[in-house]
């Protein structure tokens, strides 16, 4: 697989889940580059993805139009392979969007885990609240921000996987999402409870998330994450950047 795929591939993750929360937009340009609003408050999830190596400035100078004016009440984010050209940079500092944040982008193919872990279980759309608790507690987020976009539908779509990983107690502690659209699965928003990290609970969420039937999975990392998911044999294939406001 290439890394074009892998690209294309997380564009079109995030489309299938834009379509499935409630009240979102998403539009593609003439050059495969999509612009996909939430209208979560997190500019991550309210971005411009532009899956090609060399971007279109007209197609992101356009998405990015859209985008004010459709999502003038929410911070939105251009999300790019590389370091951005002069002109897509003056593009986005057109818009605001002047802080820059570099993404290891980590995939792995064909070594999936032959087994879900014990203490470690499927959430679906009944427990949307339960997910979104667990991810806000990781990442310090207000718990409807995260059940804005993790709602019941999002939960209950055939291409979405959450899972949550509980104390001996069944207490969830930590969580994580695989989007699926082929072949190929993304991995989000995976971690721990702060109080209870590094005993080894992202790791059943990550070998859980690894049983999802796909041949070839992707991440954004950051870079003191990247350690941890070499450890399952993902390695870093590219960057990418995020440009935000």
């Amino acid at each position: 697989m290439t890394n074009d795929d892998f690209a294309n591939a997380f564009r079109d993750a995030f489309a299938a889940l834009t379509a499935e929360v409630p009240g979102s937009y998403r539009t593609t340009g003439p050059a495969g580059s999509l612009l996909a609003l939430t209208y979560s408050m997190v500019p991550a999830l309210n971005p411009i993805i532009v899956p090609r190596a060399e971007p279109d400035p007209d197609e992101v100078a356009a998405l990015a139009a859209e985008a004010a004016r459709l999502g003038s009440t929410v911070p939105w984010s251009i999300r790019l392979r590389g370091v951005p050209s002069e002109r897509i940079s003056g593009i986005a500092a057109a818009h605001g969007r002047t802080n820059a944040q570099r993404q290891p982008f980590m995939t792995l193919s064909g070594a999936g885990s032959a087994a879900r872990p014990s203490g470690v279980r499927r959430v679906t759309g009944d427990e949307f609240e339960t997910f979104a608790a667990v991810v806000a507690g990781v990442f310090g987020a207000p718990p409807a921000l995260v059940s804005s976009v993790y709602t019941k539908e999002v939960l209950d779509s055939p291409q979405v996987v959450a899972y949550v990983a509980e104390t001996p107690a069944g207490e969830p502690v930590a969580a994580g999402v695989a989007i699926t659209t082929g072949d190929y699965a993304a991995l989000t928003n995976i971690g721990t409870l702060p109080a209870l990290q590094k005993q080894g609970y992202a790791r059943k969420v990550v070998e859980a998330l690894l049983t999802t039937e796909a041949k070839h999975f992707y991440l954004h990392a950051e870079e003191g994450t990247v350690p941890f998911f070499e450890k399952f044999g993902f390695t870093t294939v590219e960057d990418w950047t995020m440009l935000t406001p």
